[in-house]
């Protein structure tokens, strides 16, 4: 156990940041700590991944959980992670043999207590629902340093509150769920550019039960009948007969993006006019219809 204090935390949105006493714990350690706590109290941090301002306790006592182990059950199809390990390193592990996360959000530097305690959604959210449906077992810690285990139907209403209770239950030290097995570690990905919002809405519509993942990007400053323009995008996990090479099915390899928000840019610079002419930009380069292309 280690601790820093005053340190500025804030989410991935950069709004409204404060300073608290950030506390480095583990499951053996995490007892201690709690027990330690001022009146203020404590509230568990994650990776920072939420856009406001959640898990800072301004003033207070910040948790942050290392991240635990990765064990991988494959005659239940289900995973059992510590809280503290992260979308990214679970997909490192368990891709290479076959599954997939059964629901992802929009950047995978997201712990596995962060996504139960926002119960993350992502572009299956039309047939799989937010990632608390997933999760058959929570392990935590609660205020009284009980060690408890919940899930549907362990004491459900408080497994209940602690999906999306934004850490207010407890301290959440591992979670049991299931994975979703693939022959592949690539995405086939249609991608059609559409004229207007019912063009969109008809065509998600259409497509939405052939396809697991669905976003659409949509132009809100185009007017007339074109007001809602958009680029939809379908996808959903490719089979080992699609591949050119099928030699190593589910090769992953993730590329390292950027783990801290762009600068925000001065102030006039995102204004009408440019905002017109980056979406004029973005629906021109999307193509008209292109289907199965394999993405990792």
């Amino acid at each position: 156990m280690s601790v820093c204090d005053q340190v500025e935390l804030s989410g991935f949105g950069l709004t409204n940041p404060s300073s608290a006493t950030v506390i480095e714990i583990d499951d053996d350690s995490a007892a201690a700590a709690i027990k330690a706590l001022p009146v203020r109290g404590g509230i568990a941090r994650g990776l920072g991944r939420s856009y406001g301002d959640p898990a800072q306790n301004g003033g207070g006592h910040v948790l942050r959980l290392a991240a635990g182990t990765i064990v991988v059950d494959e005659a239940t199809d289900t995973a059992t992670v510590g809280a503290g390990v992260s979308i990214d390193d679970l997909l490192r592990t368990i891709v290479p043999r076959g599954y997939f996360v059964p629901v992802t959000p929009g950047t995978r530097y997201v712990t596995i207590g962060g996504a139960i305690a926002s119960d993350i959604h992502g572009k299956n959210h039309h047939l799989d629902g937010s990632f608390g449906n997933h999760v058959t077992n929570i392990r935590m810690m609660l205020a009284d340093t009980t060690v408890v285990d919940v899930g549907p139907d362990r004491d459900p209403e408080l497994f209940w509150a602690t999906v999306g209770g934004m850490g207010l239950t407890g301290l959440m030290l591992e979670a049991t769920f299931r994975l979703l097995p693939i022959e592949t570690s690539r995405i086939s990905v249609d991608t059609y550019r559409l004229g207007s919002l019912d063009d969109v809405m008809s065509e998600m519509v259409a497509s939405e039960a052939d396809f697991r993942y669905s976003v659409a990007w949509l132009d809100l400053l185009a007017t007339g009948a074109r007001l809602g323009r958009g680029v939809l995008t379908n996808g959903t996990h490719a089979r080992r007969a699609q591949l050119d090479d099928p030699t190593d099915p589910c090769a992953y390899t993730a590329d390292q993006v950027a783990v801290m928000p762009p600068l925000v840019p001065p102030a006039g610079v995102i204004n009408k006019l440019t905002v017109k002419a980056f979406n004029e930009m973005w629906f021109r380069k999307a193509p008209r219809e292109r289907r199965g292309e394999l993405q990792s």
